[in-house]
Formats: C-alpha cells, sequence, structure tokens
C-alpha cells in the first residue's frame, strides 16, 4: 500500500491524475473577468473621485471666503491680544485684503469680485475699505460678499459680538 498524505490523498495517485499539471499552470494568472472586474472598480474610482481633484469656481470662492473668515477671526484675536484696535482692510480693486497692522496682503481668486458694506469712517478710498476690531471683541460690523463665475459667498461681522459668519446667500 502507497503511502498516503495528511489529508487523505494518495500523493502518487494525484500526480498522475489527467489535467492536473494543466491545473497548476492556470492558477498563476488573473482571468478575464477578474481583470475586467478590476478595471471597472478603477473607472468607477476616478469618475468619483475627478470631481474632487479639478478645482471649480465654487470651490476656489470658498477656499477664499474661509481664508478671510480666518484672518477676520485673526484680526479680532490680536485686538483682545493686544488690547488696541485692529482692522482688516479689503482692497475691492486689486482683490486683495490684509490685516492693517500686519500689511501682508492676500490674493482673492482671480477674476473675482468683492464688495464690501461697512462703517463710513472705514471707508479710505473708492476701492478700499475696512472692518475694525476693538479690545472687547465686538467690531465695526460689516458684510464681505465675494463672487466668483456666478457664485456667491457672504461674510457677515456682527458689530456687538464680533462673530463672524460665511454663508451662501440665495441667488
Amino acid at each position: 500500500m502507497a503511502p498516503t498524505s495528511a489529508t487523505g490523498t494518495d500523493q502518487a495517485a494525484a500526480g498522475t491524475r489527467p489535467g492536473a499539471a494543466a491545473w497548476r499552470h492556470k492558477a498563476r494568472g488573473f482571468t478575464l473577468v477578474e481583470t475586467l472586474i478590476a478595471l471597472s472598480i478603477i473607472a468607477l474610482l476616478a469618475a468619483a473621485l475627478s470631481p474632487l481633484l479639478l478645482p471649480s469656481p465654487a470651490r476656489m470662492l470658498s477656499t477664499a471666503a474661509g481664508e478671510m473668515v480666518v484672518s477676520l477671526r485673526e484680526a479680532r484675536r490680536l485686538a483682545q491680544l493686544t488690547r488696541e484696535p485692529r482692522r482688516l482692510i479689503v482692497d475691492t480693486a486689486a482683490n486683495r485684503y490684509a490685516v492693517a497692522e500686519a500689511a501682508q496682503w492676500r490674493a482673492l481668486p482671480e477674476g473675482s469680485t468683492a464688495e464690501i458694506t461697512t462703517a463710513q469712517s472705514l471707508i479710505t478710498a473708492a476701492d478700499r475699505a475696512a472692518i475694525a476690531f476693538f479690545p472687547d471683541g465686538s467690531s465695526s460690523g460689516g458684510r464681505i460678499r465675494l463672487g466668483l463665475d456666478g457664485h456667491t459667498r457672504q461674510i457677515d461681522v456682527e458689530w456687538l459680538t464680533g462673530r463672524i459668519a460665511m454663508t451662501v446667500p440665495a441667488p
């Protein structure tokens, strides 16, 4: 009697089965169906993720408005920290803005528009105005509207609390 393996199959008989060698060669690659399924999954993922990776006007505008909100909050924080008023200046002609005392201008996206509504005393030129923050956390109040290719973002600053909120206004 021939020795058997642990699973109970005869090793000598297993090697002489018809098609045993051919089966070993088929297991080395991928079938056409497996390859097509993998390519289909990759195509679906690419189609789903491509809008997130390509720049869009709405996303660029939201990013710019978010950065402006951060600068407004920084101006408010500096006013409270230094116990001196701070201003965020918006230059609508040059499409840029900066915290007045820092003098580091930040550019808005190319082709965008900016409008600012603020106190009359903070309008320094026809195309330049500011929103001021005071040491107690309050502000002069105001509104900044950014636009790009039909998309709009609005940043509101409350005068009493200095609260800063970004919204997408209804068309």
